[in-house]
């Protein structure tokens, strides 16, 4: 199975805790962690477009998310912070060396400040202990 990522799924997949859009969404999503975390080495492809997590997602539409502004800017953003560029492949080890290395919680505060998901605190727990 090849996994592709759009730049702004890297920390999403890093703090996952099993909610989501819809009850396939969510399935989707823990089958991509558990692959990546049960070897560190799988490749992810970055793309600019949908990718392996939004397969499922309601907001969904073909290459496009209803919501395209948004996501854009979050995966530039991303992609700046955690040294990721689009059309390119990283493991998912190296992916996570590399939020460890250059994310601080300034920067998630500022990178993740239009995700909806960002409110319920999951993801900053989480960046604590990866981060320091």
């Amino acid at each position: 199975m090849e996994i592709t990522f759009r730049p702004h799924h890297f920390l999403c997949t890093l703090c996952f805790q099993g909610a989501g859009y819809s009850p396939s969404f969510i399935r989707n999503f823990k089958r991509i962690v558990e692959i990546l975390n049960a070897n560190e080495n799988t490749e992810i492809k970055i793309v600019s477009h949908t990718d392996s997590i939004c397969a499922p997602c309601p907001h969904r539409r073909e290459l496009l998310c209803t919501s395209q502004d948004k996501i854009s800017t979050l995966d530039q953003a991303h992609a700046a912070a955690i040294h990721v560029q689009p059309n390119t492949t990283i493991t998912w080890k190296n992916a996570k060396e590399n939020i460890s290395k250059h994310l601080t919680l300034e920067k998630f505060h500022t990178i993740c400040a239009s995700c909806e998901w960002k409110k319920y605190g999951m993801c900053e727990g989480v960046l604590k202990k990866a981060i320091g």
